[in-house]
């Protein structure tokens, strides 16, 4: 899922923005699917961002989109990424997640990586900070799906860690 032409799609995306919004009502969030794929052996992830809040992010630390091209766009978001969302097993050990691609629609992006799931591992430590550096009203909503199963959190600027388990305790993980 190669992006063509993701600065010119933004400066286009950008320019349509420029009309009075002043009245529109923004909100402020983001929403990941994290699939617990135990027959493959993998925890699938996908993040869903909204265009708008992601050229906000570029504008603050790349001063815009229009003169970076769409290998350097793809690796800031990598980079940020990385750095915003992490997930670690039960026992605190980070799980590296690998970076598989991006995916641009009119009004959204969509992030995907990709991790081993260990056998018979029902339980995730989730941390999600994307654009909290950005937007003071950020809201980030995570459904962790398992064998059918669902169960959301959705993390708010004061959030850290938070375990969701399919077969043991949810909550608030303190940090050490």
């Amino acid at each position: 899922m190669k992006l063509r032409s993701f600065s010119r799609f933004l400066i286009i995306i950008m320019t349509l923005c420029v009309a009075d919004l002043s009245h529109a009502h923004r909100f402020y969030a983001s929403f990941s699917q994290i699939d617990m794929q135990s027959e493959k052996g993998t925890i699938e992830i996908t993040h869903r961002l909204f265009t708008h809040d992601i050229e906000d992010l570029l504008i603050r630390y790349q001063g815009g989109a229009g003169e970076l091209d769409d290998d350097v766009i793809e690796k800031f978001l990598q980079n940020y990424i990385i750095q915003a969302f992490a997930i670690y097993n039960p026992e605190g050990e980070s799980i590296p997640l690998n970076w598989i691609a991006i995916e641009v629609t009119l009004n959204d992006i969509f992030v995907y990586q990709e991790a081993p799931l260990e056998k018979n591992q029902q339980t995730l430590i989730i941390a999600n900070r994307i654009l909290m550096d950005l937007f003071e009203d950020q809201s980030n909503t995570v459904n962790l799906k398992l064998d059918g199963k669902v169960k959301s959190y959705t993390f708010h600027k004061d959030s850290e860690l938070y375990q969701i388990s399919f077969s043991g305790r949810t909550g608030n993980v303190p940090l050490n």
